[in-house]
């Protein structure tokens, strides 16, 4: 029974450290300098479709979070500006393009 409980209690940590544990090395990016920044980095914007289609940003890449793991051979070889709607959501996709390869330089939070 200590054994299930351990991996019980691994897997719970590995969960809400995924989720909830800041990703490191992202600086967070005004909205000017993400609508300016166009040909410097790729913007991807992580938020559900009808988030981000009530508020567009113009050349991003719409993207939500749980269709990354598919699409990331979209984004080009550029450094990436994370689009998202709140902390878990960056949390997640910024994680998901780093073990995809990509190099994720910094983020934006819209809010509602």
């Amino acid at each position: 029974m200590s054994i299930a409980l351990v991996i019980l209690i691994t897997f719970i940590l590995l969960f809400l450290y995924q989720r909830y544990m800041p990703v490191f090395g992202i600086g967070k990016m005004d909205r000017n300098y993400v609508s300016y920044s166009k040909e410097d980095v790729a913007i991807v914007d992580t938020r559900d479709y009808q988030d981000s289609f009530n508020d567009i940003i113009e050349q991003a890449y719409s993207i939500p979070v749980p269709y990354l793991n598919r699409h990331f051979h979209d984004i080009p070889d550029k450094n990436i500006v994370v689009i998202a709607s709140d902390f878990v959501g960056k949390n997640v996709s910024t994680r998901i393009l780093r073990n995809k390869g990509k190099r994720v330089v910094g983020y934006h939070m819209v809010k509602d």
